[in-house]
């Protein structure tokens, strides 16, 4: 069952293939397991498990980066993951998933700082590659969104600061030259239920909290609630006063 679902997940929405990894991870199952599992079966069985991919108005056309990290520094090795998911959306705010990915550090992450610099810095390398393509298709460059649900990492990347952990302080700095030199248009601080790609980690059948990813793949529609963003045209102009606080 866990095969098929992985199949299917390589395929189709991404909360599937969360769904199946899980369910293949588990070390003693449960009854209430197999009930889940029986519920996300039924569930499959009802909604349509392909993405959609409306056409998209490519005058306001934008590529969005979401990023996410899993697993508090005490935890093992195997229970952390870090992830991202790059998707295309328009001014109307309709969009389709572009590509998505999950899987374990490849090295250690000394906090949840150090591991969401990482998932966000790997967002956007592979961002890179979608935006080369969509320019030589449209003749022009897409801008580029990134986002990160924690707060730390983003003032770390628009404030100047220093970050403490020095195995993470490489990222920032690729990521604030990113958002200087304009690769980054824009980054935007939001909720973890704002963040489509927090819910990569989560399974629908251990019933967690709603994520707008949810919304975005019934809908069509993705709507993230922005608590604050920088431009690249902000960090640029920033007074010197605000740019060594």
């Amino acid at each position: 069952m866990a095969a098929k679902l992985l199949w299917v997940g390589r395929v189709a929405r991404p909360d599937v293939l969360t769904n199946a990894t899980q369910l293949a991870n588990m070390p003693n199952l449960t009854g209430a397991d197999a009930r889940r599992a029986n519920d996300t079966l039924a569930a499959l069985a009802r909604m349509p498990v392909s993405l959609h991919y409306p056409r998209l108005h490519s005058a306001s056309l934008q590529v969005s980066v979401f990023a996410f990290y899993s697993g508090p520094v005490c935890s093992p090795r195997p229970k952390r993951e870090v992830g991202y998911l790059i998707g295309l959306v328009d001014s109307s705010h309709r969009f389709f998933f572009r590509s998505w990915a999950s899987h374990r550090p490849h090295r250690v992450c000394r906090g949840s700082c150090a591991g969401d610099l990482l998932a966000l810095v790997r967002a956007v390398a592979a961002a890179l590659d979608v935006r080369l393509l969509l320019h030589d298709l449209l003749s022009r460059c897409v801008p580029m969104a990134a986002y990160t649900d924690l707060s730390a990492d983003y003032d770390l990347i628009t404030s100047f600061k220093d970050p403490t952990d020095m195995t993470g302080k490489n990222n920032v700095f690729m990521l604030r030259c990113a958002l200087l030199n304009g690769t980054i248009r824009t980054l935007h601080l939001v909720h973890g239920a704002h963040n489509p790609a927090d819910a990569l980690f989560k399974p629908t059948f251990a019933r967690p909290a709603a994520n707008v990813l949810n919304e975005a793949l019934s809908t069509g529609m993705l709507r993230s609630v922005i608590r604050a963003h920088t431009t690249s045209a902000d960090l640029c102009n920033a007074p010197p006063s605000s740019a060594e606080a």
